[in-house]
């Protein structure tokens, strides 16, 4: 209904987590709407699997609990069974039953009755593979393996699925190919997804928010465009995407550095004057250009078909790193001019404390 608010269909709160004395998991907060689709970003080793394991049932928790559909499902002293949760689940290698056909597999978790065969058949059509039912795993591409395994884990009805790097398998090709088939199927059956990926392109591009886990916390939950053009920290900027970062001066709500005096997008929490880290994305770098600009040298560059990587010698120990669209990347040792598009994030510089 238009204006109806949309409940959460995940609600996690206070997670703690640890095997002995390593701490995987601290004071994890979460909240994931019904419909849409959440990333968690994050390092290997980094608690993201734990946190997916602990959502569908698989380890128990030390602290906190976690909610599905407004029903606690896991806490210290409770703990519902996986089968119960209405949590499914796509491993990251698909995981798919060699000695079972396409049929066999996605139907093995419902029950034998006269609809059986029919739900099979219809998160078949949802997926984009008709037809395939007596095909058996190795039969299969590596995208069709993959949405079999979605089909297996949409089969069941299920609250939400949660996705464990579920393209880290394929080439990029492939990947961005089945990453697209997935999630027009999700979007087919209206199913909430948990995305769990270290790969930052892929969490940018596929999420309505993308909640960062860096040393067993999240860092920042945002949607795509908040994360990567303000970040809540210097750490979260470095983290997601390719940043430059230069020493600098606040000066109210402009900064001073190496690339001339640049607008602030946000002056709130930083000193009226002081010093201060720049954080300036290589597309926001323009050369050649005209107003405000700095002059440097370029020291190499690098080709990628559609655009190419650029770096520049400032001359006062600065290099930077300007994303250049291709047909204009100017040759190693030119002196082009620089101007910077758009407003800067900066945060306080904690080596002078």
């Amino acid at each position: 209904m238009a204006g109806e608010r949309v409940k959460p269909a995940l609600e996690v709160c206070g997670l703690t987590k640890s095997f002995g004395t390593h701490w995987v998991l601290d004071g994890i907060d979460l909240v994931v709407l019904r419909g849409s689709v959440t990333a968690i970003l994050g390092p290997s080793g980094g608690g993201k699997t734990t946190l997916l394991r602990i959502i569908a049932g698989f380890e128990v928790p030390d602290a906190g609990t976690v909610m599905i559909d407004g029903s606690t499902v896991a806490s210290p002293s409770e703990n519902v069974p996986p089968e119960r949760r209405r949590v499914g689940v796509v491993p990251q290698e698909g995981a798919l039953f060699p000695h079972l056909d396409v049929a066999g597999n996605v139907g093995f978790g419902l029950p034998r009755n006269s609809e059986r065969n029919d739900r099979i058949d219809h998160v078949l059509d949802l997926v984009g593979l008709p037809g395939v039912r007596r095909m058996r795993p190795h039969q299969l591409s590596g995208g069709q393996q993959h949405r079999v395994a979605l089909a297996r884990a949409l089969a069941p009805r299920p609250s939400i699925v949660v996705l464990d790097e579920p393209f880290a398998s394929l080439d990029a090709g492939l990947r961005a190919q089945v990453r697209d088939e997935v999630l027009a199927a999700l979007e087919g059956a209206n199913t909430t997804a948990l995305i769990v990926t270290h790969d930052q392109q892929e969490a940018l591009s596929v999420a309505d928010q993308v909640a960062v886990l860096l040393d067993g916390r999240i860092a920042q939950c945002a949607d795509p465009v908040t994360l990567y053009e303000a970040p809540a920290s210097l750490d979260l900027a470095t983290f997601v995407g390719e940043a430059i970062v230069l020493d600098g001066e606040v000066e109210g709500e402009t900064v001073r550095c190496g690339l001339g005096i640049l607008d602030l997008r946000d002056s709130s929490g930083l000193p009226g004057a002081g010093r201060v880290r720049v954080v300036v994305r290589p597309e926001q770098i323009e050369i050649p250009s005209a107003g405000r600009a700095v002059a440097g040298t370029v020291l190499s560059r690098v080709f990628y078909g559609h655009d190419g990587l650029v770096r520049i010698d400032l001359g006062d120990g600065s290099i930077v790193t300007a994303r250049v669209q291709a047909g204009r990347l100017p040759e190693p040792g030119a002196t082009v001019a620089l101007c910077v598009r758009g407003p800067v994030s900066a945060f306080v510089d904690s080596r002078s404390s």
